[in-house]
């Protein structure tokens, strides 16, 4: 391979990056749907018996129909555990996933507050759907090979 080959192909791998950037653009109102299936699941410990697995199930089998429709949307659907910085992001979300999830359940089963899953899982809903903003930055970047700090 020459120098103008290898050039024409780095090009070629540039050109399908700015392609794949351009297309993981997601709507508001998908970032929404991630913010409402975690603060949903959270939100859903309120309900009394065996509703909060019900509604922790039907999170899961909604959280499958947003991978089918990205895939037949976009072609294709990016997993938040990927390698790279949408990890931290990824990662972040999670563990104050949890902890919200934890708390919720100690302030209702402990405290007797049932409110506490639907106030804390509200709260989620706004930094989830921040979150998976910040997430699709985050993937875009590294998509258009920006550094670290842009």
């Amino acid at each position: 391979m020459d120098q103008v080959e290898a050039a024409r192909s780095l090009e070629m791998m540039r050109t399908a990056r700015e392609a794949l950037a351009e297309r993981a653009k997601w709507s508001f109102a998908r970032h929404a749907a991630v913010g409402l299936l975690l603060g949903g699941l959270i939100a859903g410990y309120a309900l009394p018996g065996p509703l909060p697995v019900i509604v922790a199930t039907a999170c899961m089998a909604a959280t499958t129909m947003v991978v089918a429709r990205d895939r037949r949307r976009d072609g294709f659907f990016v997993s938040g555990y990927r390698s790279g910085r949408t990890r931290w992001v990824t990662f972040a979300m999670l563990l104050v996933g949890m902890a919200a999830l934890v708390g919720a359940i100690v302030l209702k089963k402990r405290y007797g507050l049932t409110w506490a899953p639907v106030a804390i899982g509200s709260g989620i809903v706004v930094f989830a759907t921040i979150s998976s903003i910040v997430w699709e930055r985050v993937y875009r970047q590294e998509l258009d090979g920006a550094p670290h700090g842009r």
